[in-house]
């Protein structure tokens, strides 16, 4: 099981979490669910050239793993949800609840294919945020299947 896989598995199962939402994009009067993409987005174009508006967007960027040997392998991942709104008082709880949701549903559901999520689970909302556009992410670690040795020195050695 590779990183890609587990952010697959992810995008996969958070498509089917927020498909019913429909928010404010960065082209006026087009509401939308978040396009869920793995890595990054792709290169921002102005308002009037977006075929597909930037905003709404979930992000699953793999971030890094560990393997050990008797703890099991693990894997740190953070989900991105950024939104967009002129409001600026409220503007950041759309990119709260579409992040929210996505934990819930995690958490109901800790485990997607061969991997789990384990807690701690944290939510951020950045102090900081590019006024329309509001962001929170959410820092996983997924425990993630470990990798069986075949074979060894001491069989090398003998063969």
């Amino acid at each position: 099981m590779t990183p890609i896989v587990l952010v697959d598995k992810l995008v996969e199962f958070i498509k089917t979490v927020i498909a019913d939402f429909k928010l404010d994009s960065n082209v006026e009067g087009v509401k939308k669910s978040p396009q869920v993409i793995s890595g990054y987005l792709k290169e921002k174009k102005p308002k009037e050239k977006q075929v597909i508006p930037d905003f709404p967007y979930v992000i699953i960027r793999y971030l890094e793993d560990t393997d050990t040997e008797n703890d099991g392998n693990s894997a740190k991942v953070k989900i991105f949800a950024g939104t967009y709104s002129e409001d600026e008082q409220d503007g950041w709880r759309d990119a709260m609840n579409v992040i929210t949701r996505i934990k819930k549903a995690l958490m109901k559901q800790r485990f997607f294919g061969a991997f789990k999520v384990e807690y701690p689970v944290k939510t951020e909302l950045p102090e900081e945020q590019l006024y329309p556009e509001w962001l929170a992410i959410l820092h996983l670690t997924v425990t993630i299947p470990h990798i069986v040795e075949e074979g060894g020195y001491l069989k090398d050695v003998l063969d």
